[in-house]
């Protein structure tokens, strides 16, 4: 697999430069102002926000203010390239018994993604570069990160029924301790998915269900380490590195299903389950979630109410989303936004109150309050 990866993301590597005479062509292009709006796309975002962390081994209370911008390009007839990244500052404090609080105050520069994508067929999609995780809608397993990556997707539509299929070679990110002297970075990591969707239209609302088969290879020591430190088992060698007690590579499965009461309110259900096969208990986890929007013109509110658990060695616990525990928790949480469309403002509050499942010395039951702001700029 690991030379099947390889070779993958040296395909990917290789688009990308034969894409850059195309870029430099572009760049140099006197292509009309109307062409250059249709084929650009630049937005700039600036939110907000707040978190407020309790537990009995960790505690934090941040603002931050968040700039980023986002940007599509059409380069060719079949190849655009997708853009997004920005800044976070933040302030506050926080407290931590055991180093392992992931909510302490900072300031950073993230790119969420940065990909070309190739489209030689109208079913057929190849992307290359950063590409975001969120595209598994798998919050158990990865949560909303970029990783450098090679895509390759197929899509077919049949009257009312939408059939996907993709397969994705990554390079998980561990750009958080790459500044660590004392850390071993031993490990070239993979992160691999396969991946198959399908949609339907139905009398009564719309379905979608997927299947995901996942695997991790080579995880770094320091990866390791902060995983235990958050949940999963293992063995600390010392302070940075540590050692995972298994292997990560199994299955999630997950279902969706929304329909519309009238024209103003919309119902909503997701279930989703992970499944690790590389450990032999304590490996599986689960979201049940059901939703309620209200829109009417450019005003949309909405509430979500959802339950969660997952086991100590289910996902790894440093990439997956930080609102579902992580990892050997169990929980629930409930958001409540607000969305305008026509000023491209969206305000949003969440609650998560989460219990550890087995006892351990780096865990303890925690309560997290999130609040942000967001405003949206289309520039062109």
């Amino acid at each position: 697999m690991a030379k099947y990866s390889k070779t993958l993301l040296m395909m990917a590597q290789g688009l990308a430069l034969v894409s850059m005479p195309i870029i430099a062509s572009e760049s140099t292009s006197t292509s009309n102002q109307s062409k250059k709006n249709k084929d650009t796309s630049v937005k700039i975002s600036f939110g907000l926000g707040g978190v407020k962390a309790d537990s009995t081994l960790n505690k934090a209370s941040v603002m931050g203010v968040n700039i980023g911008a986002l940007s599509s390009h059409k380069l060719a007839k079949n190849l655009s390239v997708n853009i997004a990244g920005g800044m976070n500052v933040q302030t506050g404090s926080s407290t931590t018994a055991r180093e392992n609080n992931i909510y302490k105050p900072g300031n950073s520069n993230y790119l969420k993604e940065a990909k070309i994508t190739y489209t030689p067929f109208n079913i057929l999609d190849l992307e290359a570069g950063v590409i975001n995780q969120s595209e598994l809608d798998a919050p158990l397993l990865v949560g909303n990160k970029g990783f450098i990556a090679a895509k390759e997707g197929f899509k077919y539509k049949v009257l009312d029924t939408k059939i996907s299929a993709f397969a994705m070679q990554a390079i998980p990110n561990n750009r958080n301790l790459s500044q660590r002297i004392d850390v071993e970075e031993d490990g070239d990591p993979r992160f691999f998915t396969e991946t198959l969707r399908i949609e339907q239209e139905l009398f009564v609302g719309d379905i979608t269900l997927s299947a995901s088969h996942f695997a991790f290879s080579d995880i770094s020591n320091a990866v390791a380490y902060e995983s235990i430190l958050l949940g999963n088992s293992g063995s600390p060698i010392n302070k940075g590195n540590g050692v995972l007690s298994n292997d990560y590579q199994g299955w999630h499965l997950a279902a969706k299903y929304s329909a519309n009461i009238n024209n103003n309110i919309k119902v909503s259900t997701k279930f989703n389950h992970l499944t690790n096969s590389g450990a032999s208990k304590d490996n599986t986890g689960y979201i049940a979630a059901l939703g309620l929007d209200y829109t009417r013109d450019a005003h949309s509110y909405s509430v979500e109410l959802a339950n969660f658990k997952i086991e100590s060695d289910a996902a790894v616990a440093y990439y997956n989303s930080s609102k579902y525990g992580l990892a050997n928790k169990k929980g629930s949480k409930i958001l409540v936004a607000y969305d305008n469309s026509q000023s491209n403002l969206g305000v949003s509050a969440e609650a998560i109150k989460n219990k550890v499942i087995k006892e351990n010395i780096y865990q303890s039951d925690e309560t997290i309050f999130i609040l942000s702001l967001r405003k949206l700029y289309d520039l062109f």
